[in-house]
């Protein structure tokens, strides 16, 4: 499976591959309110989740070393976001 399924399998959502905590707070006007900055041995990614436990589960299971996850970073109600 991808990392994109096991998200999904888990109720998450990659909104942002290969990025940064800078370009995460640039788009925070166009991000919604419960994306998660992921910090793992393998990258950086944004990624879109209720809780924390099911995005650690989903990358835990993919193999990789996560050093951090951080939220609030967007500003928008997590219903009305129009995107991923």
């Amino acid at each position: 499976m991808t990392l994109s399924e096991v998200l999904a399998a888990n109720s998450c959502s990659l909104l942002l591959d290969k990025t940064s905590e800078i370009e995460i707070k640039d788009l925070a006007k166009d991000l919604p309110s419960d994306v998660h900055l992921v910090v793992t041995d393998k990258g950086v990614y944004g990624v879109r989740a209720a809780k924390a436990s099911d995005i650690f589960d989903s990358f835990y299971d993919e193999g990789h070393e996560i050093a951090e996850i951080k939220s609030g970073y967007g500003r928008i109600k997590p219903k009305l976001f129009q995107g991923n």
